[in-house]
């Protein structure tokens, strides 16, 4: 399984939990979860929070790796502490991904310039996602900038 949604159902299949039930605790409809865990929608910070109270990796679920077990016992970690690492390691991807879109983007750039003409259309909408895609990383950085 990859992907943010089928990590997201291991975790609620993990804590033996529904979907409409995990979807009550996260703050949405059962349908949401569903989308979620289809990965037909992306959840939003607030609700990862949410979900992170009850023991969903919310590490594992963004980022496909688990979080180290606690060094002491599971009380001495404080959620606050945990959220601030997701948040590092999402805004650390986000960044990744922003620029490795915008290497993409200029390198399709140089070699349209060098073949047909025809490409210039393709390349045009590529560029239009790829910059879209940059600007909602950018505005979830900012976001959740602000939870912690």
């Amino acid at each position: 399984m990859t992907g943010i949604g089928p990590r997201l159902k291991r975790e609620r299949v993990r804590l033996k939990l529904s979907q409409s039930a995990l979807g009550a605790i996260g703050g949405v409809e059962t349908n949401a979860q569903g989308n979620y865990e289809n990965g037909m929608r992306y959840p939003r910070a607030d609700y990862l929070s949410r979900v992170s109270e009850v023991g969903v990796d919310v590490s594992y679920v963004v980022t496909g790796q688990s979080r180290p077990p606690p060094a002491n016992d599971a009380s001495s970690a404080q959620p606050s502490e945990n959220l601030e690492h997701v948040i590092a390691a999402l805004h650390e991807s986000l960044h990744g991904m922003s620029r490795n879109l915008y290497q993409m983007t200029r390198m399709l750039e140089a070699r349209t310039q060098h073949t047909e003409p025809d490409g210039a259309c393709s390349l045009d909408a590529l560029c239009n996602e790829a910059e879209s895609i940059s600007l909602a990383a950018l505005r979830l950085i900012y976001t959740t900038a602000r939870l912690v």
